[in-house]
């Protein structure tokens, strides 16, 4: 059997692949398009022409040029058909075209590209009416949302430079990258919003919220509880459980940028995250009262675009200076210095602090005061959001808040010390 398979001619595996793909595109024309320019029988011809102009002229590819240009001229022709007969519409013609350079991608040996091109070109022509649906429900301002984290993610990091600067050491790349990780997870936080709806109970605000910002969504949420005094604890349970995302979210961003921290923090932040959302769920569902408990996502802040521009450059600035002052305070004041500093930025603002600590590792900083400093800033910062739920909130919300979150900051510092 080896034998037989040594064999066989090596093209054999382009030839299989391209008829694979072309007749499944050409079922799905058949099904959905019967009367265009191919189907089961057209797209496998279409298919191989293009793995044979490439297979049998492996030295040149002037054939598979003028073969193109015939392909296009038959395109065009049937676009002229459709037009003439009311049918606008160029999918198919478009799906033979890419069917044909299919094949001489397979029998250049671009297997994967050939794969992943034809796989995805079907579903695209699968679902038709979800992506028109889709697109017709879409906004435009999330499009320019969408645009703007492209702006982020792949036009402005791959020409910043990528190198230390200064006695900092400062790396504008890995600073825009944490910027572009920052906002990569708040834009998925702010879609699943968008997706699943905040005003389905006060958890999924609460769960959605602390995924983008849990002080923010704390503020929030004890305004409101000032106005419905009788779903209190509910509120309180949607703070608690933004808290449990905020663990989680931090997790997730150090396992990005400094992974050995993340390892030493992952039975803490899991398990306090965890547990923070199962309370604030018990709280909720403790509710007995006629009023529906709900998040009013017509009375919520109005964050805006999550991927605005300034947003970004300032987080940015703020990285920057925190980052400078974090590895100046390691070097003059040592490890007491920055667990104080863990302290004073946590009641600030903790991710550029704890960003900033995962670039200031192996650099005189160990893991373990970086680790330690992470968790006294987490719950120096679930202090202050109860501190804002007593102050924003009704009497209740603010004081169960308050006891539940202090409570949660003081266990993560002595699991801490003890394991």
């Amino acid at each position: 059997m080896d034998a037989f398979i040594a064999h066989l001619p090596p093209e054999i595996f382009g030839f299989v692949l391209t008829l694979g793909l072309s007749l499944l595109s050409g079922f799905e024309r058949e099904e959905h398009e019967p009367d265009g320019i191919g189907g089961v029988r057209t797209f496998p011809i279409i298919g191989l022409g293009g793995f044979l102009l490439i297979a049998g002229f492996p030295d040149t590819a002037i054939p598979f040029a003028l073969g193109l240009v015939v392909m296009g001229g038959l395109v065009a022709m049937s676009h002229w058909f459709s037009l003439l007969k009311g049918e606008p519409g160029i999918t198919t013609e478009a799906a033979a075209l890419l069917m044909f350079t299919i094949g001489g991608c397979a029998a250049k040996g671009l297997y994967w590209i050939a794969i992943a091109t034809g796989v995805v070109a079907v579903i695209l022509l699968q679902e038709k009416r979800f992506l028109e649906g889709l697109a017709s429900r879409l906004p435009r301002h999330e499009m320019r949302t969408l645009l703007r984290f492209l702006l982020l993610a792949a036009v402005i990091l791959p020409v910043v430079p990528n190198r230390d600067f200064t006695v900092f050491e400062i790396n504008p790349f890995k600073i825009w990258l944490v910027v572009v990780a920052v906002s990569g997870v708040s834009y998925i936080s702010y879609l699943l919003r968008l997706w699943w709806g905040e005003d389905r109970g006060l958890i999924i605000a609460g769960l959605l919220g602390g995924a983008y910002s849990s002080t923010v969504t704390t503020v929030v949420l004890a305004r409101q509880s000032k106005k419905r005094e009788l779903c209190a604890v509910g509120f309180a349970g949607a703070i608690v459980a933004a808290t449990g995302m905020m663990y989680i979210r931090l997790w997730v961003l150090l396992l990005l940028f400094a992974a050995p921290l993340a390892y030493r923090l992952t039975s803490i932040f899991w398990g306090l995250g965890l547990a923070a959302i199962v309370v604030g769920s018990l709280l909720a569902r403790s509710l007995n009262v006629d009023e529906k408990c709900d998040f009013d996502p017509d009375t919520r802040r109005r964050d805006g675009n999550p991927l605005e521009m300034t947003s970004a450059f300032t987080f940015a600035a703020i990285f920057l200076a925190v980052l400078v002052a974090t590895k100046f305070v390691a070097e003059q004041f040592g490890n007491t210095g920055v667990l104080v500093m863990a302290g004073i930025m946590g009641a600030a603002d903790v991710d550029p602090f704890i960003l900033g600590l995962t670039q200031t590792l192996g650099t005189g900083l160990d893991i373990g005061t970086a680790a330690l400093a992470v968790v006294i800033a987490s719950a120096v910062n679930n202090l202050m959001k109860g501190i804002y739920a007593v102050i924003f909130g009704s009497r209740r919300t603010g004081r169960l808040s308050f006891s539940i979150l202090t409570m949660f900051g003081a266990v993560s510092v002595v699991l801490f010390l003890l394991f």
